[in-house]
């Protein structure tokens, strides 16, 4: 989300909001574990065992139950439930509207003859003021939210009688809608303390081929079940072709592919936060253990997972708690499992978030249209229907409320131009699309043998000509999808899923768009030997070195690299080689041009780059041509993150040059060759690395400059001035936060005093200093729930608010080191409207912050923690933030903003009040 699209957000806010709570539950695992068994025992639906058919794709059920907030409960959706639900909303929207125009008006509205619904009859004087119109107090500042269901009444209006109020707010046709609809239903609208949950299931298929497909629909605002057999040994093969790198074809571990889908999810977060998505383990085929030694064996079992999983990052997203389920009879543990889920879900950020109340009517729409099968509608349709709805979302707001309906999962919308005029209602679709392609070898053979060759080379090498879609998307079997099909494949192309291959004309001349598909998730045939190991050029007379995108978790998924592919085969032509195309399962080679060529390779966690020039003499490439190259493939791989929401960073490195084959172990970091330096190697017999040796292909020398940079320094991969200060506030936003809240507790925290124990000791100072710790400050240091205050929610501003007025302790340097920081912030701010800093403004900020912040990180008391954040710091400057990254930092940034903006208009009236005191004092005299 854009600042534009956060402050747009914020307004919205302020026009009323409602609290929304939703769960949605992702169940992933290996290939034939019961995944789809299980979904259908937690929705209480009949389970035939002995038909056991795979899952295909992703099987989506959205809003199929709902969740008890105050007995955790779960019930079967009634049909049109939701739509009663709506109906509540709608009603308690139309009386926030009519006493709004109302108190415009200053007069109450007409007197009409009502019914109202309460939850109980004694709500007593107050209460019954409320319900019959009394009207309220409103802040000056702050829109009424949306009132909740608990506190409302239903209104049940006659026609006849609502007739004026109709006219008065001029959208009589819509007042009469709700009004039929709500007469209609009128015994189900029963009001009650009880609240609700939505909750939706998500079915991942295990097979290995649709992993790029589901990568575009995981999220952390999601629940996910790690499905595993647990009749199956750890160490099993599954019997499942993965087809991950240049490796080829492999038969996956239980144990790996358990990795796999941790990192998956691991990678799909913005941040590193533990349990947030939170995923519990829940084991299968329980029955078919020995019943004697069967609570054993489920303890071993889930104690191998964890000892297998303890030291990789993605621990954090384990809850506490695993759930071994019997597959044939009703079991107690599947009744824990849906509390658990209930309880996690109820701890996750977004629980109860709160969304503009004007959207309600129009995401009805949506349901409604949903409802009656409609798949796909035209963006101008969903504009007529929100003009004639009673509360419109202004045009300006449409394209967020899309985009908002698309990252929850509800709908499959994109804005740039050639999509943005169709919504998909259902991502289900979009899933039975690639589904349809990918397991069509049957159908193709029974119903289009004329194809069936194409199929196979689909199949093999991931070629998909038109002629094998039309094949399969007849409008006897896939109507919507035929009918709908360049749309589809748009999309597809947006996804990265498939891409138009480049090639050249005849003639050599120029490059045109070939006249297939590539869908490099169906890439199988494994790299050859002489391009994993190229002919050795130590002195780079022909070749580049080889530069490398080594990813610091050591996970990089596999549909991250079909992305990347397929952006780059709809820019460079494949190479050709005795007229075969140079693209293998993990590897695919480039024509940059008549004599320069393109590896782009992919080996467990790295990415490795090389050009290579060709022609009658020895040549070295194109130092421009190896630029352009790494400035698209940083700024796609960073792209695709930021789509996905990915916090995935990698660390640009160049391996040494005397390597032979694309390594893993020879890599020397590009932070390690600032400055024209000369680096060891001690990887093979003891040389010297000279950085501009190594260096000169792929990043431009800068120009001297008079501020921060060396002459000759080797810049970093940051291309744009956006680029430059998403860093810079990253610097500030994440490390700053991080290093401040390790000082705060070093200087707080000790084994018998908490950090909410300090502060509560320092409460009447906290107290007197309401105009530094105001509502929001204090809800974050004294949770109204009365939970631990937690640090992790602690920025720069209330950090520094902290230190400055409570913490005695600071040393002069450290009151001097923060000071400074909050002196950055506030010259940053210059900065916030554009998002963007020159290449001489960041080399000043990011010389000038990371002093700050080394410094700070060695009065911490943890020389671990100081070595962490100096390796942190060193690669912002070489390394490009994850685009995934972004929307965390300008939440915070936008935070720091709202608070340089106080502390100025708190400046500015302290200025003026004394300004009004000369001027009295002077007249008086």
């Amino acid at each position: 989300m854009d600042p534009i699209s956060i402050e747009m957000y914020r307004k919205a806010l302020r026009n009323g909001k409602e609290k929304v709570f939703n769960i949605r539950i992702m169940i992933v695992g290996p290939y034939d574990v019961g995944k789809t068994t299980l979904t259908k025992r937690l929705l209480g639906k009949e389970v035939n065992i002995c038909d056991r058919q795979s899952t295909e794709g992703i099987d989506v059920q959205t809003e199929c139950c709902k969740v008890s907030l105050a007995t955790g409960e779960w019930m079967t959706q009634e049909q049109n439930a939701d739509q009663y639900s709506r109906l509540k909303w709608l009603v308690m929207l139309l009386n926030n509207q009519v006493q709004q125009k109302s108190s415009e008006r200053e007069q109450m509205p007409k007197v009409m003859k009502t019914h109202v619904i309460t939850a109980k009859e004694d709500y007593g004087q107050a209460e019954h003021d409320h319900l019959v119109g009394a009207k309220q107090d409103v802040d000056e500042e702050v829109m009424p939210t949306l009132p909740q269901p608990l506190e409302s009444p239903i209104v049940i209006l006659s026609p006849e009688e609502s007739s004026d109020v109709a006219r008065e707010n001029g959208k009589k046709d819509a007042v009469m809608e709700i009004i039929q609809l709500i007469n209609a239903n009128s015994d189900k609208l029963e009001i009650t303390k009880e609240e609700y949950a939505k909750l939706g299931i998500w079915d991942f298929a295990g097979q290995y081929v649709f992993y790029t497909t589901h990568q575009t629909f995981l999220s952390y605002r999601a629940i996910y079940l790690l499905v595993i057999d647990l009749s199956q040994q750890i160490t099993a093969l599954i019997e499942d072709e993965c087809f991950i790198d240049t490796a080829g074809l492999k038969l996956c571990q239980v144990q790996e592919t358990i990795d796999t889908w941790m990192n998956l999810i691991h990678s799909c977060t913005p941040s590193s936060q533990p349990g947030i998505p939170a995923v519990i383990l829940v084991g299968t085929h329980v029955d078919k253990i020995n019943e004697r030694y069967r609570h054993e064996v489920c303890e071993k079992y889930f104690r191998e997972i964890r000892s297998y999983l303890k030291d990789k990052p993605t621990v954090i997203h384990l809850v506490d708690e695993d759930f071994a389920i019997d597959n044939t009879v009703v079991d107690s543990n599947l009744v824990a499992l849906k509390k658990k889920i209930v309880e996690v879900a109820s701890q996750q950020p977004y629980w109860g978030e709160k969304v503009p109340a004007r959207w309600i009517l129009l995401e009805r729409e949506l349901m409604r249209l949903k409802a009656a099968g409609i798949k796909v509608i035209h963006r101008a349709l969903l504009e007529a229907f929100n003009q004639a709805e009673d509360v419109q979302i202004p045009t300006e707001e449409l394209d967020l409320f899309l985009k908002f309906q698309n990252d929850i999962g509800t709908i499959l919308y994109f804005s740039i131009e050639v999509l943005k005029d169709k919504i998909v209602l259902v991502p289900q679709w979009m899933i039975d699309a690639v589904k349809s392609l990918i397991t069509a070898e049957m159908f193709v053979l029974r119903n289009a043998p004329s194809v069936a060759r194409k199929w196979d080379t689909f199949n093999k090498s991931g070629k998909l000509y038109p002629e094998l879609i039309d094949a399969i998307w007849t409008k006897e079997k896939y109507p919507d999808l035929h009918d709908n099909k360049e749309h589809i494949l748009l999309l597809m192309e947006h996804l990265n899923i498939i891409a138009r291959p480049r090639c050249f004309s005849d003639d050599g001349s120029e490059i045109k768009v070939d006249n297939y598909f590539l869908a490099p998730c169906m890439l199988k045939e494994k790299t050859p030997e002489h391009v994993m190991f190229p002919k050795p050029d130590p002195e780079m007379k022909s070749s580049s070195s080889v530069l490398c995108y080594n990813f610091v978790d050591k996970f990089l998924p596999s549909p991250i690299f079909h992305r990347l592919l397929a952006t780059c085969v709809s820019r460079w032509p494949i190479a050709q080689t005795k007229s075969e195309n140079q693209i293998f399962c993990g590897c695919c080679i480039f024509s940059l041009d008549l004599h320069h060529r393109l590896t782009v390779l992919f080996r467990e966690y790295i990415i490795f780059v090389q050009v290579f020039r060709f022609g009658s003499t020895e040549m070295t490439p194109s130092s421009k041509l190896c630029i352009e190259v790494q400035e698209f493939l940083t700024k796609t791989l960073t792209s695709i993150f930021g789509y996905l929401g990915h916090s995935l960073k990698f660390e640009i490195s160049v391996q040494c040059p005397h390597s032979v084959g694309y390594r893993l172990d020879c890599l020397i970091p590009v932070a390690d060759l600032q400055g024209n330096v000369d680096v060891p190697c001690h990887f093979h017999d003891i040389h010297v690395i000279t950085s501009q040796d190594v260096l000169r292909f792929w990043f431009q020398e800068e120009e001297p400059s008079d501020v921060g940079s060396p002459a000759g320094a080797m810049p970093s991969p940051l291309t744009s001035d956006t680029d430059r200060f998403m860093c810079i506030a990253y610097l500030l936003v994440d490390i700053g936060s991080r290093v401040l809240r390790q000082l705060l507790s070093h200087h707080t925290v000790t084994s018998t005093c908490t950090l909410g124990q300090y502060l509560a000791r320092n409460i009447s100072t906290i107290n007197k200093l309401t105009r530094v710790f105001n509502p929001s400050l204090m809800d974050i240091m004294f949770p109204p729930n009365g939970d631990d205050t937690s640090l992790y929610d602690y920025d720069i501003t209330l950090l520094s608010a902290i230190f400055q007025n409570i913490v005695p302790t600071l040393s002069k340097q450290e009151e001097d080191m923060i000071q400074r920081l909050r002196e950055e912030r506030n010259k940053l701010y210059a900065h916030a409207k554009s998002c963007q800093i020159s290449a001489n403004d960041f080399h000043t900020y990011w010389n000038d912050i990371s002093s700050i912040l080394t410094t700070l990180s060695q009065q911490c008391g943890d020389t671990d923690f100081e070595a962490k954040i100096l390796q942190e710091i060193q690669r912002t400057k070489v390394s490009a933030i994850p685009a995934g990254s972004y929307l965390d930092i300008l939440k915070t940034w936008f935070r720091m903003i709202e608070s340089v903006k106080d502390e100025l208009q708190d400046v500015t009236a302290r200025v003026q009040a004394l300004e009004s005191n000369i001027k009295s004092s002077a007249s008086e005299s």
